[in-house]
């Protein structure tokens, strides 16, 4: 299976909204998620599945990707256990697609996503940037679980800040 993490957009700071998980995507947000999902596009990455914290900016940034994607927007699922997830809490998400799937889209936050990248690919890098995607091969044991550095990275992109 072909998995794709992508760090949720920048967004506004904490002094705009009482609770983290509410937090907007900036204007720079909305500008680096449509460059981001447009190089998805020049690689002609089409999700089977599309999975996404419940907080907005990263439903937010699954929308830019979906509406650049062609995936159905109402088809997105939000998953509550990415949101703040630890490596553990990554990798049990993972385990629950659904058999058969292609390619799955994962949108989320860091550190989970730089340590599940590192995890999955072994040593790639320090900190994905916001609205950075990592496209990865995830390959499993042959008891089918998921091991640390047994997966392939295929290709890491971020619109404006290099790794």
């Amino acid at each position: 299976m072909e998995l794709i993490l992508v760090r949720h957009a920048k967004s506004l700071h904490n002094d705009y909204v009482e609770q983290d998980i509410e937090r907007h995507l900036c204007d720079r947000g909305y500008h680096d998620a449509a460059v981001s999902s447009g190089w998805c596009s020049s690689k002609k990455i089409v999700p089977d599945l599309m999975l996404s914290s419940p907080a907005i900016r990263a439903f937010s940034t699954a929308l830019i990707f979906a509406n650049r994607l062609g995936y159905a927007s109402d088809a997105i699922r939000l998953e509550a256990a990415i949101y703040e997830a630890s490596v553990r809490n990554l990798v049990y998400v993972l385990d629950g697609i659904p058999e058969g799937t292609k390619t799955c889209m994962l949108f989320g936050h860091n550190p989970g996503f730089t340590e599940l990248l590192n995890y999955l690919c072994g040593p790639v890098c320090s900190q994905l940037p916001t609205a950075a995607v990592a496209r990865i091969t995830l390959r499993r044991s042959p008891g089918g679980k998921i091991e640390p550095a047994r997966s392939e990275l295929l290709d890491l992109f971020s619109g404006h800040k290099p790794f």
